[in-house]
């Protein structure tokens, strides 16, 4: 793990194909429990955390010295992944469909710590400043207690918490409203304080309006020049008082605030969630595919065989379930989609080797997990996209065959080792001695290969 300082003033399966219908193309990406996992790896999500303090005398966030609750955190989001629960509710067909598995790990690979106020603050209530939306006061009343107010704001709900009354000789302050009452084509409101004298047609009101930067993307710029070889996770506040909450917007940030306000496995459970949706998932109140229940009911519920799943999705008190098709779905985006793929750590290194020791055909599309080593007398055919890790090569043996029907072998960031023609692995530098043996290498169906 990296460590950065930076201080700125700115099991089983239960399988039910039948449910599966225009989703099908995903049902090679769910990792099964008897999936191998040469050809269906652990994709392993590199994240930068971020911890965004408010000052160096007020940090109002963790420190350095409190770095075991960002491991702890960590540990609990991919035990959330790994050992996926039971659903709790049955999908339209009465089946609940499982994998304990997801084979989705979030890799904390490096932390920085900023101080910023800006950066650290995502939700506050600022004073409006815009003249062209400030109230005309008619009449203040100290006998009443009220002011009058110009047009009809009985129900305009930023005046109704509290409101700032400015331009009067005696009368400038903040109130809070006790009600508002519609007279006419104006508005009175009676307030708790206290009127210093009665006034006409004099001053205005402003009022607080709520900043909400839960889902800007300001501090992935500010912070990271939107850096796309990660998923920054910025840890954040927020000067409004406000449990924690977060947002997952993008597959390169997500934002989490006030972590330290809440349970702490109640914020890995948050982080969790939104760490799913940079993914790719959405809210299951609204079903993404059509192996999760028809409804969902949100509202921080506790999870029951009816109405509120345990779906890491969804707005309950459990988090630890994804369907098949969820955990399908974001394999099949890292696994296709390139740019997704560089922010894991899989194609970084090589771990294991892959022997190919019969013809086999690879009709979905995978990040390799090292060297793949085509046997004697065996075939290779590549239909998917085949991402190969920094170094890795394909090495062929005499009289086999790597056909790439269709299909992409290619690296993302780093070299790969291209494609060695050797008599028998382990010794590569072997050539065989007649061309009759020499492995073939037959590129179709528009099949390509990029050095």
């Amino acid at each position: 793990m990296k460590f950065l300082l930076n201080i700125l003033t700115f099991s089983s399966c239960i399988f039910y194909s039948s449910i599966y219908g225009q989703f099908e193309y995903l049902e090679s990406y769910i990792p099964y429990e008897k999936t191998p996992k040469e050809t269906h790896p652990i994709l392993e999500i590199k994240t930068w955390v971020h911890i965004m303090q408010y000052s160096k005398s007020d940090p109002k966030n963790i420190t350095k010295d409190s770095l075991h609750y960002l491991k702890t955190q960590f540990n609990w989001i991919n035990q959330m992944f790994s050992q996926l629960k039971p659903p709790t509710v049955a999908n339209a067909n009465g089946e609940k469909p499982y994998v304990k598995d997801a084979r989705i790990r979030f890799i904390m690979d490096t932390i920085s710590f900023h101080i910023d106020e800006n950066g650290w603050d995502r939700m506050k209530m600022q004073k409006v400043s815009n003249s062209n939306r400030w109230i005309d006061i008619i009449k203040i009343d100290a006998d009443s207690n009220s002011i009058t107010l110009n047009g009809v704001r009985d129900r305009f709900k930023p005046i109704l918490d509290s409101l700032i009354i400015e331009g009067t000789l005696l009368n400038n302050g903040v109130y809070h409203p006790l009600k508002a009452v519609r007279s006419g084509y104006n508005t009175i409101i009676y307030l708790k304080e206290s009127i210093n004298v009665s006034e006409d047609s004099t001053g205005h009101v402003s009022y607080f309006q709520k900043i909400d930067k839960n889902c800007h993307r300001d501090n992935w710029i500010n912070f990271t020049n939107e850096d796309k070889n990660y998923l920054h996770i910025f840890y954040t506040g927020a000067s409004k008082d406000a449990p924690a909450f977060g947002c997952g917007p993008s597959p390169y940030f997500l934002n989490v605030s006030n972590i330290l306000m809440n349970g702490g496995y109640a914020t890995a459970q948050l982080t969790g969630h939104e760490l799913g949706h940079c993914v790719g998932l959405r809210h299951t109140n609204t079903p993404q595919f059509n192996d999760l229940p028809r409804t969902d009911k949100f509202g921080w519920l506790k999870c029951d065989d009816k109405n509120v799943s345990n779906n890491i999705m969804g707005y309950n008190l459990c988090r630890n379930y994804l369907s098949p098709l969820q955990i399908g779905y974001i394999h099949y985006k890292y696994s296709n989609v390139a740019e997704l793929a560089q922010t894991t750590k899989n194609i970084e290194h090589k771990t294991k080797k892959i022997k190919i020791k019969k013809n086999t055909s690879w009709e979905k599309s995978i990040i390799s997990t090292g060297d793949i080593i085509v046997k004697r007398n065996s075939a290779l055919t590549i239909k998917g996209k085949l991402i190969m890790p920094k170094g890795a090569r394909i090495i062929l043996e005499k009289r086999s065959k790597l056909i790439v029907d269709g299909g992409l072998i290619r690296s993302i960031k780093d070299k790969w080792g291209g494609i060695i023609y050797c008599r028998t692995y382990p010794n590569i530098h072997k050539k065989p001695l007649f061309k009759k043996n020499k492995a073939q290498l037959i590129e179709e169906n528009n099949g390509e290969i990029l050095y």
